[in-house]
């Protein structure tokens, strides 16, 4: 127990004092390095935006390394799995850093890595000559000439895999219990039926548990849905922002929200047309795409829902690409009892937003 609270302590120490840096980070005349997660902020950016971070710090005394969370401190008690798993390691939003924490385009001495996404958003074009490495596990869109990507279940694995190269004695508790529970989040528990684990992934969940011992994985996925599930306390529109990524082109947005239920269930809550004419609204959305996911004794359904300007190109082109591609096929089903959205049921299972945000892409480049 007491060597348990001593790395507890070095993990809490070492984020504590990096926010008495924060007001002089553009002063400093060594760089910086930020390793910053997708816009999502879903539990496998954070967590591998975190470890990595903390390991590199760690293997590299006097430099400053920095973990950034790529979303605004007001979203963070949206993400429900993310806050319960960084509880229990004791760390809780006021040892974060945000992106409305700090300004990085005013830090010219910024080296920037991305984990759980390879390209930078449209806002964040003007940051790609600081790019200086990538680990993700989306489909590839960048030729950067340091980056890993491999298409495994939870990014999470390549970054484990990543400082295990590097630092081979690398035992840091809670970093492994953080990373185990988000590999077995991200892979429904390992289950092959669901297409999402890997060799890799079932590698490193080993990796971990050759160091924490054996765990009750069964029971750690269960609880690990249970905070993702719990959602009761959200607004619809507070449901979009939680687990949301943005596509632009030629001023054009795009919002994919993945939401921890069936996108039907989403389209009965209350005030749910007046919330989504407001979110899209707010942040000049042309088109909105629920993704919806149950997850019921292992058993995965999928939904998505398409709302906005039906009369716009890009609705009609996104509505036809869901619709028509081959690779994959989404195997999508119009309900036609949905009556003020679009709505179908998905018979590819094992197609995620990761599958589904290329099409997207894609549709809007024709």
């Amino acid at each position: 127990l007491i060597l348990l609270d001593s790395l507890l302590q070095e993990m809490l120490s070492w984020l504590t004092s990096l926010q008495s840096l924060l007001p002089r980070l553009s002063c400093l005349p060594s760089p910086v390095t930020v390793v910053m997660g997708n816009q999502a902020c879903d539990l496998d950016s954070g967590v591998s935006c975190l470890t990595l971070a903390f390991h590199r710090a760690a293997a590299q005394p006097g430099s400053t390394v920095l973990p950034v969370f790529n979303i605004h401190s007001q979203d963070f008690p949206l993400k429900t799995e993310l806050v319960a798993v960084l509880a229990e390691e004791n760390i809780h939003a006021e040892h974060l850093i945000f992106r409305d924490t700090l300004d990085l385009a005013s830090m010219m001495n910024l080296q920037l890595v991305l984990v759980d996404h390879n390209v930078l958003t449209e806002e964040d074009k003007e940051l790609e000559s600081r790019v200086v490495e990538i680990i993700d596990h989306h489909a590839k869109e960048t030729d950067h000439d340091n980056a890993t990507i491999e298409q495994v279940g939870s990014c999470s694995s390549l970054v484990l895999r990543q400082i295990l190269a590097e630092s081979p004695s690398f035992q840091d508790l809670s970093c492994l219990r953080m990373i185990l529970k988000t590999i077995l989040m991200d892979t429904v528990g390992l289950q092959p039926a669901a297409k999402r684990v890997t060799p890799l992934d079932v590698e490193m969940v080993g990796k971990c548990e050759e160091v924490l011992g054996p765990q009750d994985r069964g029971e750690m996925f269960r609880r690990l849905v249970e905070e993702k599930s719990r959602v009761d306390h959200l607004t619809v529109g507070q449901l979009c922002r939680r687990d949301l990524k943005v596509v632009s082109k030629d001023g054009v947005r795009i919002a994919l929200s993945s939401v921890p239920m069936l996108a039907r269930r989403w389209t009965e809550l209350a005030e749910v047309e007046k919330e989504v004419g407001d979110f899209i609204a707010d942040g000049h959305y042309t088109v909105l795409l629920v993704i919806g996911i149950d997850i019921a004794k292992d058993n995965v359904t999928r939904d998505l829902v398409l709302a906005g300007d039906e009369a716009s190109d890009s609705y009609k082109k996104i509505k036809t690409a869901l619709e028509n591609n081959t690779e994959p096929c989404l195997g999508l089903e119009l309900d036609k009892t949905v009556s003020s959205f679009v709505r179908y049921s998905q018979q590819n299972r094992a197609a995620s937003r990761k599958q589904i945000l290329p099409i997207v892409k894609q549709a809007l480049e024709v």
